[in-house]
């Protein structure tokens, strides 16, 4: 094992980090997709008018492989761009039932579409883990004896929830 692997982790009394933990993460360098965009750019002309002639072969299958293969490499398809919502009832529900009910509703009405409503929800479930590791944290620091400052637990804007999105 190397150092890295084996020091130790510590704590503030505060129950911060003294020394950040070290993820690994992704390798530095280019990604296996960015790779083979630089490998087909020289020849995407080439590409193009070759796949364009196979939209005329005799074999479907090959031609509409061939096509799909050279678009997807060549002119991604475009990410959906994020919408800002309003969900009526969203700030002032108090539990995190009536705050997915309130996301629920909205998208049943159609004041949201189903997309913006999962990742809201996905928003609202990690809001909740958050606020579960700090109460966690809070006991088991009760339990060792140490001090923890108490955290207030407010929901955040509805505007800011919007801007998340």
């Amino acid at each position: 094992m190397s150092d890295e692997q084996t020091r130790e982790v510590v704590r503030d009394d505060r129950g911060r980090w003294l020394v950040p933990p070290k993820s690994p993460g992704r390798p530095k360098g280019s990604s296996q997709s960015e790779l083979v965009r630089k490998l087909i750019e020289p020849h995407r002309e080439r590409l193009i008018s070759r796949a364009l002639e196979l939209t005329k072969s005799e074999d479907p299958f090959a031609a509409a492989n061939a096509l799909r293969i050279c678009l997807e490499r060549l002119a991604p398809a475009p990410k959906q761009e994020s919408e800002h919502v309003h969900v009526p009832g969203l700030a002032e529900a108090e539990t995190f039932t009536d705050k997915c009910k309130a996301v629920l509703a909205a998208v049943s009405t159609g004041e949201i579409s189903a997309e913006a409503g999962e990742r809201l929800l996905r928003l609202v479930d990690v809001y909740r883990k958050a606020i579960a590791t700090d109460d966690h944290e809070a006991r088991l620091a009760a339990l060792e004896g140490r001090k923890v400052t108490a955290i207030e637990h407010t929901p955040p804007a509805e505007s800011d929830v919007e801007d998340l999105l």
